[in-house]
């Protein structure tokens, strides 16, 4: 699901949860991991208490699911898809064991109200999650100015009033 409805239901229970674990499904090719966000597939977020959360990227839209990792497969000559935790090195991997204090909804760039991105603010680290023409962006911080014609901020949940545009 992408709609900004559905998302803030789905991630609200999150709210001052502490993110136990992240897998990843990643992209491996001659036997090594593709790094970065190239690579990255799927990624599930393991939170205390709850089902994990899946992110799914697909086109300019996020969409998130509670469902539990899928298996390791084998892709033939194109490489094999790895699902593991999270690569020591990753951004996601910043994250865990802190607490999420807040989530912020971001438009994708598309013309119906979708969800394309979420702002994570855990105790010590925030981090911009989103999807733009199939390629996920994984950075520290807000949505940057380079992105706000793609990204534009709905509103942090913790909040009833829409956020400001300068977030």
């Amino acid at each position: 699901m992408s709609d900004p409805v559905a998302i803030a239901a789905l991630l609200r229970p999150l709210l001052g949860r502490r993110l136990l674990a992240v897998t990843e499904a990643r992209h491996w090719y001659d036997e090594r991991p593709v790094t970065g966000p190239t690579g990255l597939l799927h990624f599930w977020l393991h939170f205390e208490g709850v089902p994990a959360i899946m992110a799914h990227g697909c086109g300019d839209l996020l969409k998130l699911t509670e469902e539990e990792p899928y298996s390791s497969y084998d892709m033939q000559e194109n490489g094999r898809t790895v699902v593991g935790p999270v690569q020591p090195t990753d951004l996601l991997n910043e994250v865990v064991g802190q607490c999420l204090v807040d989530v912020g909804l971001a438009q994708g760039y598309s013309t119906i109200p979708a969800v394309g991105g979420i702002l994570l603010r855990f105790e010590r680290n925030e981090l911009l999650v989103a999807t733009l023409a199939d390629e996920w962006i994984c950075q520290p911080g807000l949505i940057p100015a380079e992105l706000r014609q793609y990204l534009s901020l709905i509103g942090w949940l913790s909040s009833p009033a829409p956020a400001a545009e300068g977030q």
